[in-house]
């Protein structure tokens, strides 16, 4: 696993963050589309304000961005 201690993580569309765990990361103005966050750790707060931007499919992965969240 990663770790990413870092209020304001860098993020890219497209970007495989699988296992990586995330502390004290707010992901203000980040680009996730795409993004896998396949068994990362994130504060449940978090995770549902990543879950309203949650778009598009991982290409390297083929792991939807929503599905990788757990978003309902």
């Amino acid at each position: 696993r990663r770790l990413v201690d870092d209020e304001s993580p860098c993020l890219q569309a497209g970007e495989n963050v699988k296992d990586v765990i995330f502390l004290r990361s707010k992901f203000e103005a980040v680009q996730i589309a795409g993004a896998d966050f396949t068994d990362a750790i994130l504060d449940g707060s978090q995770v549902n304000k990543l879950c309203q931007m949650a778009e598009r499919i991982n290409p390297q992965t083929g792991v939807a961005t929503r599905n990788s969240l757990y978003c309902r």
